[in-house]
């Protein structure tokens, strides 16, 4: 089993879309040094065939299933499903608590209006119209949760809790086509007389019993209304899980939605007026705070998919390997680097890792990774980083370093992993499918080095 350090997640409700590549596991304080993102700019894998670089050294590649991490606490929720024609099915679903920012109180004899669950977009993945920004038509599902939440507890993606009642999402707003680019204005909804422009967002109406149970029950003294504390303690509303009804698109369809949790945005809301003031609206609103407790669940079927048969047998990602968020890592071995004399130095050692990948595919590859090796504890030390071109359609990261290391002996030639961000393998879709060995492409995985030998 891999065994990866949890991050401490508790700064996902400061900026949400900042470009941070931190992957906390075993790293050593003797392994760290400065690395370009592509480890060599100044030496391109062909000029290294021509100045006498050998690139004959077999790689064997395969993936292997990574899918025991936490997903409490991310970065994004994940929603929605969408058909990989490469990789089957994934469908995500939220499971958070809520709590009121603080004290409530709001007069006698309220009277509910409407309840509206909004959730504010951090991104998808999956199938656009690029022009209008629409994602394909999804039915939105949202039920009460029986089982309490806990903040402290690590949540896999394959968690379950139990819920309650019966769907609280109205008829007339579980179907849509989310939009990622339209800005959305409601109506003065808090008497100011101006009406409010919010950001892309996804709006949920939601049963107004739910809401209306909550404000007899604020009226009335409930003591869970005292503060964000008590009603988090008080076990008074466990939470909600968010989910779709469409779990099987067909393929090429659907899209995962992420969501900022921890936006001011993202809220239930419950519009009401008093009996005695029917003209004032009023608003109170349930918010996910760093006190919530919240996990992404997430299913993959990729039954009948090649990645399926590279997973049960790594001979199958001779031809093709795939990495997978939430799923999959690759994993590729050196086998002959060895025959390199052990008193060798090594002055350049690219590795280069083609994809299949035409620019503008709604299925973008992940950006970057981390290329570690397993310890004997089974955590990972990570010793470079590779970026994504878009140019060559490849990783290509030196990895002198390292094999120097390998052909002196003082690391073991046990494979080296690829491993995402760990901030958002979690909270994320996205995939990679790389080419192998035997691929039937052009392009195919080198591992190309130039060292100079000494007697």
């Amino acid at each position: 089993m891999m065994k990866l350090k949890k991050l401490n997640n508790n700064w996902r409700k400061g900026i949400l879309l900042s470009a941070c590549f931190v992957f906390t596991v075993s790293v050593l304080p003797s392994c760290k040094k400065t690395s370009s993102q592509f480890g060599s700019e100044a030496l391109s894998i062909e000029d290294l065939l021509a100045a006498g670089g050998k690139d004959t050294f077999q790689l064997n590649t395969s993936s292997i299933l990574f899918d025991t991490l936490p997903t409490d606490n991310q970065i994004f929720g994940t929603l929605g499903a969408y058909h990989d024609p490469k990789f089957g099915t994934v469908n995500a679903s939220i499971y958070t608590q809520l709590s009121i920012s603080g004290a409530v109180s709001m007069g006698e004899d309220p009277i509910v209006d409407s309840v509206v669950l909004s959730l504010n977009f951090g991104g998808f993945y999956g199938k656009q119209e690029s022009q209008t920004g629409y994602l394909d038509q999804q039915t939105f599902e949202v039920y009460q949760l029986a089982d309490e939440l806990d903040k402290d507890a690590d949540y896999k993606r394959n968690t379950v809790k139990a819920t309650t009642g019966s769907n609280l999402v109205d008829p007339g707003s579980a179907t849509q086509r989310p939009n990622m680019k339209n800005q959305v204005v409601i109506a003065d909804s808090d008497g100011n007389g101006a009406n409010d422009t919010l950001k892309p967002q996804l709006r949920l109406k939601l049963d107004n019993a739910l809401g209306q149970q909550f404000l007899d029950d604020m009226a009335a003294g409930n003591g869970a209304f005292v503060s964000s504390d008590a009603f988090l303690s008080s076990g008074y509303f466990k939470g909600l899980k968010i989910n779709v009804a469409n779990a099987t698109p067909s393929s090429g369809t659907g899209s995962i939605m992420y969501f900022n949790l921890g936006n001011a945005q993202t809220k239930m809301t419950i519009y009401y007026k008093l009996a005695a003031e029917p003209s004032t609206p009023r608003n109170i609103a349930l918010v996910v705070n760093a006190s919530c407790a919240d996990f992404n669940h997430v299913d993959i079927d990729h039954t009948g998919y090649h990645i399926a048969d590279v997973l049960s047998n790594p001979i199958n990602g001779q031809s093709q390997f795939y990495s997978q968020s939430f799923n999959a890592i690759p994993k590729i071995e050196l086998p002959t680097i060895t025959n390199i004399p052990s008193k060798s130095l090594v002055n350049n050692a690219l590795l280069y890792l083609p994809v299949a990948y035409q620019t503008g595919d709604f299925y973008y590859p992940t950006q970057t990774f981390n290329l570690a090796y397993k310890n004997e504890d089974g955590t990972f030390t990570i010793f470079e980083t590779a970026s994504y071109d878009n140019n060559q359609k490849a990783f290509v990261v030196d990895m002198r370093h390292y094999i120097q290391e390998l052909i002196s002996g003082k690391k073991q030639n046990n494979g080296i992993y690829l491993i995402p961000s760990q901030n958002y393998y979690r909270c994320t879709v996205d995939r990679v499918i790389f080419n192998g060995p035997l691929s039937p492409y052009k392009t195919r995985p080198k591992l190309v080095i130039k060292y100079t030998e000494f007697k």
